[in-house]
């Protein structure tokens, strides 16, 4: 009865979409193709985000940038650390490192692209309120995460800026000239708040002793966040006795001093697939990373008010709010993904791959989350205010030139 239902559904809208291309355009394939990608979304019934690479599940989120009109950034100043690179313009060939650090070296010039717009406004109001900065005209311009990852991927003194090289020498200018830039992809503060109260904080770089001391290091930003790390370092080499790290600390060491980019995880909040969808793509379960805490609130009140409608013997038990949330780092889980995958697509034998695929297909697991099933909720915050980006333009009518 159901499958009759659905058939019949589909023919009314396909008649539908004949009727209005026949009547609004005169070329009619083109007509019928551009209505049915606009009333039928195909995409989610013969596609799956579990089967995309890692890197294509994040590259589609959207980053932010405070820029000129034409898209240029404006560049912050960020000062040199211990554990930075760089090389003493009067060294060899090979290079080496500094041990005199003048005035003028100790600062190098970064374009920041942000995930959250709220932390590039903040950027825009006061470049906005500085007296030289008074007429320009500041902008936030958006662009996809993978485009900054491209463009953050390149360590020691940045990405090429474009300045031809030297004729001569076929040397690329200097940094201090111009000839490479550096840029960081700026972890939101907001989410940041909401991680210190989450397990497996030390994951994204946050390792005081209490949850509000992190909070509040978050909501200041990274230069609270270095101080406080800096100072809990010093305390740990005053001690005569040193405090016993916990296995998280000793597992994530490597993000001390450095702030990560959170998503969030609530245990027991998985998505079962529709059979057909399961048929065709072979993905039993969908097991969703949220960018946003307030976007993982919602959907544990949706799931939870689905659960209550539904009446089943243990439904009525889940909370109100989600518990034992825990936080994980983006590039970690991207990482392991692919590490996993790799290691799958490399140990297992052909005859159980093709096992499994049909197992995928026909059994639900019943055995909790993987690595492979993971998606990637974006934040709807990011979108919104994209979209909004959109709507407005540029502010710049392009008119034909006038005869």
């Amino acid at each position: 009865m159901g499958f009759q239902l659905h058939t019949r559904v589909l023919v009314v809208v396909l008649i539908a979409i004949l009727v209005l291309a026949a009547r609004t355009s005169a070329n009619f394939p083109a007509s019928v193709a551009r209505q049915t990608r606009r009333l039928l979304n195909l995409s989610s019934l013969f596609g799956s985000a579990t089967k995309a690479s890692p890197y294509e599940r994040v590259a589609g989120h959207p980053v932010f940038q405070v820029t000129t009109p034409w898209g240029s950034p404006y560049l912050n100043m960020e000062k040199l650390t211990d554990q930075d690179e760089f090389l003493d313009p009067g060294s060899d060939s090979k290079g080496g490192s500094m041990t005199n650090i003048d005035e003028a070296n100790e600062y190098r010039q970064v374009a920041l692209y942000f995930m959250d717009p709220d932390d590039a406004l903040a950027v825009h109001g006061e470049m906005s309120q500085m007296e030289q900065m008074s007429r320009a005209d500041i902008r936030i311009t958006s662009c996809s995460l993978g485009k900054a990852l491209r463009s953050a991927a390149n360590l020691g003194n940045g990405m090429l800026t474009g300045f031809p090289p030297d004729p001569l020498t076929g040397r690329v200018k200097p940094v201090q000239e111009g000839g490479s830039l550096r840029y960081k992809i700026v972890p939101p503060k907001r989410q940041l708040y909401y991680a210190a109260r989450c397990k497996g904080k030390e994951r994204v770089g946050l390792f005081a002793d209490s949850s509000s001391e992190d909070a509040q290091a978050a909501v200041i930003g990274n230069s609270a966040l270095e101080a406080l790390n800096l100072i809990r370092r010093r305390d740990k080499r005053e001690r005569k006795i040193p405090k016993k790290r916990t296995p998280m600390e000793i597992a994530n060491a490597h993000m001390d001093g450095y702030s990560g980019i959170p998503v969030f995880y609530a245990p027991g909040m998985q998505r079962n697939v529709p059979r057909l969808k399961q048929l065709i793509c072979g993905v039993p379960r969908e097991t969703p990373l949220f960018f946003n805490y307030e976007d993982l609130e919602d959907a544990w009140a949706v799931m939870r008010k689905r659960c209550n409608k539904k009446g089943k013997a243990g439904m009525t038990a889940v909370p109100e709010k989600p518990t034992d949330v825990e936080v994980f780092n983006l590039w970690d889980v991207v990482t392991s993904i692919e590490r996993d995958t790799y290691r799958k697509e490399k140990d297992t034998p052909i005859a159980e791959k093709a096992l499994n695929a049909v197992k995928s297909r026909l059994l639900v697991p019943e055995d909790g989350p993987e690595l492979g099933s993971i998606t990637f909720v974006p934040s709807s915050r990011s979108i919104q205010y994209k979209e909004g980006i959109s709507t407005r333009g540029n502010g710049k009518a392009r008119l034909p030139k006038m005869r």
